[in-house]
């Protein structure tokens, strides 16, 4: 059986030189050796360690980013479609939508394609465009639109319980002598009882006429104007804005009438029609 040598005798040379011999232990020279081989493995594994956390710090950052980008991008969806909600309620035509206002969602499937930066600077770009968009096109509009809306006349004229005793259109004449045209809606409710205006405006006429008798017609704008008729007393004077529901006088018998009643017109665009459509 052979024996381990107790020194290994190394040859060392090297070009231009002469060579030299190396004698050593064979425990000293496992010890340089084992610390050779391990090194570079304990190297590898601290550098895979290092990217593999430098990745994960990255994915959490990407994935971060993206969840921001994607909560942009509703927030923007969002803006835009009530922008358009609000243009088509302000009556604002397709042609200047499509023109005149920025479309992000008009892009939407090739966004979700896109990087996440993509999401960001669309996104930081375009959400001013459609604040000055909603601020110069369509506030104004949609205020004209709710003024508009605001003149509508709307509700009952009288708040106390009533009772409709005559409708718009034909019918036969109260004081006899065949058939007239009626051109509002009577209603019966108990002497005195308030009458109300039922939408802003300014009084255009109180006074006395021999058929209306005491009366109020009010100019709301918009075309719309109302007409109050047969009451007992004024409340308002011509000239004054009021509001909606302010009492403009009191449910009477003056003037060509057969019994208390108020007698309500609702005019548009100068002519008479159904008042029984603006009670809602």
């Amino acid at each position: 059986m052979s024996r381990i040598p107790k020194r290994f005798t190394i040859l060392i040379a090297w070009t231009g030189k002469s060579p030299f011999t190396l004698s050593i232990h064979p425990l000293i020279l496992a010890t340089i050796l084992l610390s050779a081989i391990s090194f570079p493995v304990v190297s590898v594994a601290r550098l895979f360690h290092d990217v593999n956390a430098e990745n994960s710090v990255l994915t959490q950052e990407n994935t971060s980013l993206n969840q921001q980008a994607q909560e942009i991008l509703e927030e923007v969806q969002a803006l835009e479609a009530e922008i358009d909600a609000l243009q088509q309620r302000a009556g604002m035509s397709e042609e200047a939508n499509s023109s005149q206002q920025p479309s992000f969602l008009s892009q939407g499937g090739a966004i979700a394609r896109r990087d996440t930066q993509f999401f960001l600077n669309t996104a930081e770009r375009q959400l001013p465009e459609l604040i000055e968009s909603l601020k110069r096109q369509v506030e104004p509009a949609l205020e004209q639109t709710l003024e508009r809306e605001n003149a509508r006349p709307r509700g009952f004229p009288v708040k106390a319980t009533v009772r409709k005793t005559s409708e718009f259109g034909m019918r036969r004449s109260p004081f006899g002598g065949g058939r007239e045209f009626h051109a509002g809606l009577d209603f019966v409710a108990a002497y005195g009882s308030p009458i109300h205006a039922t939408a802003p405006g300014r009084v255009i006429k109180a006074e006395m006429s021999g058929g209306y008798g005491y009366h109020v017609v009010i100019d709301h704008g918009y075309g719309y104007k109302t007409l109050y008729a047969h009451l007992a007393s004024l409340a308002v004077t011509p000239g004054t804005t009021i509001d909606r529901h302010a009492i403009v006088g009191t449910l009477g018998n003056t003037g060509r009438s057969t019994g208390p009643h108020l007698h309500y017109e609702v005019h548009y665009e100068n002519d008479p029609v159904d008042p029984e459509t603006y009670l809602d």
